[in-house]
């Protein structure tokens, strides 16, 4: 008999994608509703991230590491392997806004810092919208900017700022 509140973080199958695509989308919209082009909103489609996460659920060179409560995906981070440099890169990495600021992001980005240090990674990279909240987050856990680019197609006054940990 499971526990009321079964809470686990593990990575990825092919089968999550469908349910890591549907947090995704919410995500999205939870988070850059006001903040982005309203048309970019409108354009995201479930089905369709889902065949881009099924297609990076089965890459070797990801780490796909999903949180999940009572089996219900709720949270995940895409965190890159890059074979071609020692620069490990965090690609995706949502939290649905009912479990943010429980430790839960910390967690799933300790998992992938340990992993990618384990693997002799020197560097772990991130790029974030100015705008996004979360961008204190990645400070907090002693992220640095490292660098700056306008991207006036998604919005007014909105750049991605690049993040990177030193490992």
């Amino acid at each position: 008999m499971k526990s009321l509140n079964e809470r686990e973080i593990r990575i990825a199958t092919f089968k999550d994608a469908l349910s890591i695509a549907e947090v995704h989308v919410q995500c999205w919209k939870e988070t850059y509703t006001g903040m982005l082009k309203q048309e970019i909103l409108d354009e995201l489609k479930v089905l369709d991230k889902e065949l881009l996460w099924k297609e990076i659920a089965k890459s070797p060179d990801h780490k796909l590491f999903i949180y999940t409560e009572n089996g219900m995906v709720k949270g995940f981070l895409d965190g890159y392997l890059n074979p071609e440099n020692n620069i490990a890169e965090i690609l995706a990495f949502y939290l649905l806004k009912e479990i943010q600021r429980q430790c839960i992001g910390r967690e799933l980005f300790q998992k992938f810092y340990q992993c990618a240090l384990n693997q002799g990674y020197a560097f772990i990279r991130l790029e974030v919208f100015n705008k996004n909240p979360s961008r204190f987050f990645y400070e907090k856990m002693g992220a640095k900017i490292i660098g700056e680019a306008e991207l006036p197609e998604f919005g007014f006054e909105i750049t991605e700022l690049f993040y990177q940990w030193e490992l």
